[in-house]
């Protein structure tokens, strides 16, 4: 009987011992964009630059050149009326979520794994798409809001779910 007494109140020690050694850490999520701007060479630096900032500032968005779980394009063109002086800006705007195809590994037969994974390692779905209208003077508040967009459209929902 002193045997198993022993034993629980051993483990139990050392569980209580591990935990204050060596606690749980808290899994933190983390999106990683892509960013690409299309458009007139003079514009397209401003607004990807307005766009990276406000990324970054989200604080859980990891900004990347390749393999990233989203994807935004966006489209410039400069609205210029008869006169030729530009007035506005017109941006579209497309986010693509990558497709995380370990999902669905488990049901390809033995000796397809390899290719059916290969064929389905760039899927994306296509969740979320509109167009912005933008007087000359506010570019960066339109990037501001494309990026609002962005993160309560596509990245809160996620984040609920790993919160979970």
């Amino acid at each position: 009987m002193k045997i198993s007494w022993l034993s629980c109140i051993g483990f139990l020690f050392v569980f209580l011992l591990s935990s204050v050694i060596c606690p749980a850490q808290d899994l933190k999520f983390t999106a990683r964009v892509q960013i690409d701007v299309s458009g007139n060479e003079n514009i397209k630096g401003l607004v990807g630059s307005y766009l990276n900032r406000e990324l970054r500032s989200l604080g859980d968005v990891e900004l990347v050149e390749k393999d990233p779980d989203f994807f935004i394009a966006v489209g410039v063109l400069e609205i210029k009326p008869t006169g030729g002086r530009t007035s506005g800006f017109s941006l579209s705007t497309v986010v693509l979520h990558r497709f995380d195809n370990r999902i669905i590994s488990s049901y390809f037969k033995d000796g397809y794994k390899e290719a059916g994974m290969a064929l389905t390692s760039y899927l994306y779905r296509f969740p979320n798409m509109w167009v912005d209208i933008a007087p000359r003077d506010s570019l960066q508040e339109i990037c501001k809001g494309i990026i609002a967009n962005f993160d309560t459209q596509d990245l809160e929902p996620i984040r609920k779910l790993y919160r979970k």
